[in-house]
C-alpha cells in the first residue's frame, strides 16, 4: 500500500507564511506596495539615526577646531540632504519623528515615488528595554500617512528577562499595527554583555546563533523583518558563511531585508550580494553610504559627497538587489490574481452588517 504524504513542520510555516500575505489587509498590502520598488524589492535608504548623526556631527566640529554640541537644525539640515539626494534612489526612506519624518515632509524633500517608514522605539543603549519614543504613537505614525513603522529590539536570547521583555513589547507593537492597519518591519539587533566588545570572542561565538533565534522569536509578531549579517566575512569560511545564511533564510517566515549595522560599504556590498543570492528581498542601509559626508569640511564638499560617492553606492546595491534578491512575491509564491481573489463582494462590512439584496430584474429598459 502507498503511504500518502504528509506536510512537514517546514511544509505547514510555509503555507502560513504565504496565508499571512495573501491574506494582508489593505493598509498593510498598500504600504508593502509603496516601500517596494516595480519588482516588489525593498531598497530602502535609513535615515532614522539619533545618536550616531550627533556623534558624527560633534567629531565633525572637533576636526575643525571648534567643539560644539550638534544643534537641532544641523542635524535636521543633514537628514534633510540626503532625504533629497539619495531618496530619488531609494524604493523608500527611514526617518525618525525627532529630525526627520514630518520635516522631510514639510520641506518637500521626501521623493514622491519614495515610501515613508517611520522609527517608533525611542533611541537607546544596547540592552536596555525597549519603549515608545516618548509622545509617539503606532496610531500618530499612520495618521501622517506613513506606509510602515519600524521597530527596533535588542535582544539576547540567552537572557530571559530580556527576551520576557522585549518580546512583550513586539507583540504589543503587532497588535496595534494590527489595529491601524499599518505594516510593521521589526529590526533585531544582537550586543555584547557587560564587559565584551564587538571584538570579543565570547560575542562573536553566539553572536550568529542570535540573529537566527531572534529571527525565530519576531517572525510571527511582524511583516517585513530587518536583519543582520549572520556571519563574520575573512574569519568563517565562505561555506560557513553561506550555511549560516541558508539556516537564517529558512528560519525567517517573513520577508527579510538586510541591514547595514554601520558596516564600511566595501564591506557590506559584499555582504548584500551573498545575501541577497541567499534569498534576501532587499537592503535597508545608511551609515554604509553616507557615512563619509561628516569627514568632509565644506557644506560644498559634503553636498559634492552626497551627489558622486553616496549616489554610486546606493546605485551599485540597487544593481545587486535587482540582479539577486528575491521578489516577496516570488518567495511567497503570490502572483496579483491570487490576491485579487481575496476580495470578496462585502469585504468592507467586517461582518458587521449584511449587503441588501440584489433588486428584482425590470421588466423596462430603465438607466
Amino acid at each position: 500500500m502507498t503511504k500518502t504524504a504528509t506536510a512537514g513542520p517546514k511544509t505547514d510555516a510555509r503555507t502560513a507564511e504565504r496565508e499571512h500575505f495573501l491574506n494582508l489587509t489593505p493598509g498593510k498590502l498598500s504600504g508593502l506596495r509603496h516601500v517596494t520598488d516595480d519588482g516588489h524589492r525593498f531598497r530602502v535608504l535609513a535615515l532614522d539615526q539619533s545618536n550616531s548623526f550627533k556623534k558624527a556631527l560633534r567629531k565633525m566640529h572637533e576636526r575643525a577646531g571648534k567643539p560644539a554640541e550638534p544643534s537641532y537644525e544641523e542635524i535636521r539640515d543633514a537628514k534633510l540632504a540626503m532625504v533629497s539626494a539619495l531618496g530619488p534612489e531609494a524604493s523608500a526612506v527611514l526617518l525618525d519623528v525627532n529630525f526627520g519624518a514630518r520635516q522631510s515632509i514639510n520641506s518637500l524633500a521626501l521623493p514622491r515615488g519614495a515610501g515613508l517608514i517611520v522609527r517608533l522605539e525611542a533611541s537607546k543603549d544596547a540592552g536596555l528595554p525597549s519603549d515608545y519614543e516618548p509622545g509617539w504613537s503606532v496610531e500618530k505614525i499612520k495618521r501622517m500617512g506613513a506606509a510602515a513603522v519600524k521597530l527596533l529590539v535588542y535582544l539576547d536570547t540567552e537572557d530571559p528577562m530580556n527576551v520576557k521583555h522585549q518580546m512583550a513589547f513586539v507583540e504589543r507593537v503587532s497588535r496595534e499595527c494590527a489595529a491601524a492597519d499599518i505594516l510593521l518591519m521589526t529590526e533585531e539587533l544582537s550586543f555584547p554583555r557587560k564587559g565584551e566588545e564587538k571584538s570579543s570572542p565570547g560575542y562573536k561565538a553566539r553572536k550568529v546563533k542570535n540573529i537566527i533565534e531572534a529571527t525565530r522569536l519576531i517572525g510571527p509578531f511582524t511583516d517585513i523583518l530587518k536583519l543582520e549579517f549572520p556571519g563574520f566575512m575573512g574569519e568563517e569560511s565562505a561555506q560557513a558563511v553561506q550555511e549560516h545564511l541558508a539556516l537564517l533564510n529558512e528560519t525567517a517566515i517573513r520577508p527579510w531585508v538586510l541591514l547595514s549595522a554601520g558596516e564600511k560599504f566595501d564591506l557590506f556590498v559584499k555582504q548584500t550580494e551573498l545575501a541577497m543570492k541567499a534569498g534576501a528581498s532587499g537592503y535597508m542601509a545608511g551609515r554604509a553610504i553616507f557615512n563619509e559626508y561628516f569627514e568632509q569640511d565644506t557644506p560644498q564638499k559634503r553636498d559634492l559627497f552626497l551627489a558622486k560617492d553616496a549616489t554610486a553606492r546606493i546605485r551599485t546595491l540597487n544593481r545587486i538587489v535587482g540582479e539577486n534578491a528575491a521578489p516577496w512575491t516570488r518567495r511567497e509564491s503570490i502572483a496579483a490574481r491570487d490576491l485579487a481573489a481575496r476580495v470578496s463582494p462585502d469585504w468592507y462590512l467586517d461582518g458587521k452588517a449584511r449587503r441588501a439584496p440584489e433588486p428584482a430584474a425590470s421588466s423596462s429598459a430603465e438607466y
